[in-house]
């Protein structure tokens, strides 16, 4: 199963401000939207709760919580290891998983995925979440393209 890691990410590194994300850029949430369309996604409580509709639509939704008791909104199924959520993916049988964020279930997943699929905001801004640092020499970018001042690329580990 190939694990990949989505994210949109400002010029100054920042993911999100105050469990919200600091842009709106219509793009941006289609490329998600068509991305990760029919694949298991994982995402961490805050970054859970912060999404307008719960649970995304057309994915099984798995959501990360230290809490075994936490029972999320929407019938998302909910771990407490990022092992058992890989596992619980896998189980679709979809051959991809994707990891949505927020900042500390990337630091937890980056030294374990294969994939990136990154937007590059083109502005920097206020925030209180950050993208993890990532070595870029044990990646190779295999895609990129622009759209509405948005560079969507994605990288794939060495």
């Amino acid at each position: 199963m190939i694990k990949t890691i989505i994210a949109a990410i400002s010029s100054n590194g920042v993911i999100g401000s105050e469990n919200d994300i600091p842009w709106h850029y219509p793009a941006d949430m289609k490329h998600f939207r068509d991305t990760t369309r029919g694949y298991p996604v994982i995402a961490g409580r805050k970054t859970y709760e912060s999404f307008q509709i719960r649970p995304l639509p057309g994915r099984l939704n798995i959501v990360l919580s230290r809490n075994a008791d936490y029972s999320a909104e929407g019938g998302a199924e909910v771990f407490t290891s990022l092992e058992a959520a890989y596992t619980r993916a896998e189980r679709e049988a979809k051959g991809r998983v994707f990891i949505l964020g927020g900042a500390e279930i990337y630091r937890l997943a980056l030294a374990q995925i294969d994939e990136m699929v990154l937007t590059h905001i083109p502005e920097e801004v206020e925030g209180d979440a950050f993208f993890p640092s990532w070595e870029r020499t044990e990646w190779n970018r295999v895609e990129c393209r622009s759209e509405d001042e948005l560079t969507f690329a994605t990288y794939r580990r060495r």
